[in-house]
């Protein structure tokens, strides 16, 4: 029992220093989610207080003044040295990994395996679909659209540019807003929300100026001339990170090399890639950035409210 409590001790504190040793030297932000990192930080607290009760009970069974407790339980771990070898071994590996391999950001090696998303707005229905389906009484994007608004007909309102419906209503009110921006900066607090928006009302932004920043990555069916500028959105931690960007034509686009950051100001247009429209920026500057101190980007969660 010595060993078993010996072990626990270990592994327990192991994962309160790793948890502080993040802390200290800022590459917490990594791994977890700002708002998931206070919750993190008092686990440690806890992790720490259990360390020292298994050291304790080292303690009390090395001096030999552990009794058993008083119930028909059976606490004796199992004798088989290959089960206490793979059960501690669940918790020794990722200990070890966290201390000995160097914390970097995610690149487009990691962009690669997760899969790039180009289209901000695949899981909300656009008002446009919805009535299609019959689901819906808002007017289509189409209608909306400032090609059909010259055939004899007045301007349309933002109302019918931006139709919504209960899910996309602030996505919509937030459309307005943008709309009326001779540039429009995604910026890095509403990253997600702004691609959305843009991706979700692509009509009536074709052809407006956008800025973005991101970092280079490639897909082998990308032609020569685009790219996808790119950052990783970071829901909880970093399991949950997903690239997420706009893709970009330049007819200078080689010279620039995977996991090169840039900040791009272009013209917005739709395009096609690999079967399904997609939102392009067609860039007309572009400017080499270093990687920001923290390179993911978040979830608004005041955004609508």
């Amino acid at each position: 029992m010595l060993v078993h409590h010996l072990l626990r001790g270990t592994i327990l504190s192991g994962f309160a220093f790793l948890i502080v040793y993040l802390t200290k030297t800022d590459q917490l932000a990594l791994y977890i989610a700002p708002r998931m990192a206070t919750y993190v930080k008092l686990s440690a607290i806890g992790l720490y207080a259990a360390s020292m009760y298994q050291f304790y009970l080292v303690f009390r069974i090395w001096s030999g003044s552990r009794t058993e407790p008083d119930c028909d339980c059976d606490h004796t771990p199992s004798p088989s040295l290959t089960k206490n070898t793979m059960i501690y071994g669940l918790f020794l590996l990722p200990l070890c990994l966290g201390f000995l391999l160097p914390n970097t950001i995610m690149d487009s090696t990691i962009a690669a395996k997760k899969g790039m998303s180009l289209n901000g707005a695949i899981n909300i229905a656009r008002p446009s679909e919805a009535k299609a389906s019959g689901t819906g009484n808002s007017p289509s994007l189409a209608d909306a659209s400032p090609s059909n608004s010259t055939q004899g007909r007045a301007a349309p309102s933002p109302d019918d540019m931006f139709p919504s419906d209960v899910y996309t209503e602030s996505y919509a009110a937030y459309a307005k807003k943008l709309y009326t921006q001779d540039l429009i900066e995604v910026s890095e607090k509403q990253f997600i929300e702004i691609l959305t928006t843009l991706d979700l009302y692509r009509e009536p932004f074709l052809g407006k100026q956008v800025a973005l920043s991101g970092f280079v990555y490639r897909e082998p069916e990308m032609s020569a001339s685009r790219f996808a500028l790119s950052r990783f959105a970071m829901n909880c931690c970093s399991a949950d990170a997903l690239p997420y960007g706009l893709m970009v034509t330049y007819p200078k686009a080689e010279k620039y090399k995977n996991d090169t950051w840039l900040k791009i100001t272009g013209t917005l247009e739709l395009s096609e890639y690999k079967g399904n429209p997609v939102l392009q920026l067609k860039a007309a500057e572009l400017e080499s950035i270093p990687a920001p101190d923290s390179p993911y980007v978040y979830p608004d969660y005041d955004f609508g409210s």
